[in-house]
């Protein structure tokens, strides 16, 4: 578990300093400083989640009786991954279903997309040009991959960084950032919503040598330092062309704690109760023999244990075996204690559970509320990250002419998460029968249907063969240009 110096520091003070006085290389070396701690703990939890040897508790361990130098000492270190199952499940259930990116196509959109005077079709043109500029970054940036490792380090450590650039064609892209990586100073504590940005990392020279370097970022720039980690120097400094700070952070939740982190005591337990009984297991040998009242040397006794063949010379000699009662039963409760408690405190659903594979419907739901509820404080933080990235790939598109509102983009999260179909179709037919209205049946028992106005139009259609209100008119059935009016009025007009 985490201590006090390992939480994310508070960077307050920090933060009036920079903008009082601006950054120096001092000041940047105390944020770095200040970080340490987190850093550290941070880089040890994604070198555990790769299994590292060294970085897995149990990899340590050393043998409890005899010489630890003998290597004939029997110490197996069994590491079970339930750190990694604990990540990979959550990460495939939040974000296995790629988040839907797109731009709201409402009258409200049209209005706050439009400039004034414009017209209902180059206000369209412009909504259109919106959609498509986040299409092409959503497209050329692979988001779907950025979403998932944002997902899958957020789980890890608690937290990681996003940082938004322009690559040499001119094209906004975005990476993700390791979270010992990325400080983030932000007023209000929110690291989705940053005032500035720290990224640092360790880099070898052409001598081997190792050199730190970092990169500054506010509002308008983004300046250069290298040297060590305690006595940086400026290189350099260039404008990133955003209007705001481009490297955020994306929490995994307010106190920025990783999934495993509660559990770690009881997987750490788990590997040591699951070693040392493999350890009895490969040492004990089934038995051990005994002899009473025979004198025996050890040439003889090791060609017994080869041959099978004991020769006793003297009266009343006897040759038994001594075995070990093991309590099995007490072992295997001690692990199933243990594994219980670390999928229910993780809030992680155990697919080995007999139950789990017959549920189905409400009953498999309610399996997975404890993991639902995780990842619904998780999609909260990605909404706000998602409304401040918006925010700052606006103002590029903006240098573009290419006008975005953010409070009109979309983000449609769906979990991955099998659909019972004829369950849902069954329920919906009855709550039909039982005399609600088509909508309102599908909204409660359709859980694959996101936008049930758009399905019950589709229905509509295929019913009458009426076209789409949607679809543009044919040529000869458009307005003239001079009759078409405009979207939004100026002064002069009412």
């Amino acid at each position: 578990m985490r201590k006090l110096t390992q939480l994310y520091p508070d960077y307050t003070a920090e933060i009036d300093a920079i903008e009082q006085n601006g950054i120096t290389p001092a000041l940047l070396e105390r944020i770095i400083a200040k970080h340490q701690g987190n850093a550290c703990y941070n880089r040890d939890l994604c070198n555990r989640y790769q299994v590292l040897d060294g970085f897995v508790p149990i990899s340590d361990r050393k043998p409890r009786f005899g010489d630890e130098t003998d290597r004939a000492l029997i110490n197996h270190k069994i590491n079970n991954d339930f750190f990694g199952e604990i990540v990979d499940f959550k990460t495939g259930y939040m974000a296995g279903r790629a988040i839907a990116y797109g731009y709201s196509d409402t009258v409200e959109s049209l209005e706050e997309t439009a400039d004034v005077g414009d017209t209902m079709q180059e206000a369209k043109d412009a909504r259109d040009a919106a959609a498509k500029a986040i299409t092409d970054f959503v497209t050329r940036n692979n988001m779907y991959d950025v979403d998932m490792e944002t997902t899958k380090l957020a789980a890890i450590a608690g937290y990681c960084g996003r940082l938004f650039y322009i690559d040499t064609d001119g094209n906004e892209c975005v990476r993700v950032v390791p979270p010992y990586e990325t400080i983030i100073l932000s007023k209000n504590g929110d690291i989705t919503q940053p005032e500035f940005g720290v990224r640092y990392y360790l880099t070898m020279d052409i001598h081997d040598y190792p050199v730190a370097k970092a990169e500054f970022y506010d509002a308008s720039q983004v300046t250069y330092y290298e040297g060590s980690l305690n006595s940086l120097t400026e290189t350099g400094s260039q404008e990133h062309l955003f209007d705001f700070c481009p490297l955020q952070g994306v929490p995994n939740n307010r106190e920025m704690l990783g999934d495993a982190e509660k559990v770690l005591s009881e997987i750490d337990a788990y590997d040591r109760a699951l070693s040392d009984a493999s350890n009895e297991i490969d040492s004990f040998a089934n038995a051990y023999m005994v002899y009473e009242g025979v004198d025996i040397t050890e040439e003889e006794a090791a060609k017994a244990q080869k041959s099978g063949v004991i020769v006793l010379r003297r009266e009343g000699g006897k040759v038994s075996f001594l075995t070990k009662n093991i309590n099995d039963a007490q072992i295997e409760h001690h692990l199933d204690r243990l594994e219980d408690n670390i999928y229910r405190f993780s809030q992680t659903p155990n697919l080995s559970d007999e139950t789990f594979g017959t549920a189905s419907g409400v009953a498999l739901k309610f399996k997975l509320t404890g993991l639902e509820a995780k990842c619904g404080m998780f999609q909260a933080k990605l909404q706000s990250a998602g409304v401040y990235m918006f925010k700052l790939l606006a103002s590029s598109w903006a240098k573009k002419q290419i006008k975005v509102d953010p409070l009109q983009c979309t983000m449609d999260f769906k979990r991955n998460f099998p659909l019972d179909i004829l369950s849902e179709a069954q329920a919906a037919t009855a709550l039909i029968s039982a005399g609600l209205p088509k909508r309102v049946a599908y909204q409660l028992a359709l859980s694959g249907i996101d936008d049930i106005e758009y399905v019950m139009q589709l229905i509509e259609e295929e019913k009458e063969g009426i076209p789409s209100l949607m679809q543009d008119l044919p040529e000869d059935d458009r307005p003239s240009q001079e009759n078409e009016t405009t979207l939004v009025g100026n002064d002069d007009q009412s």
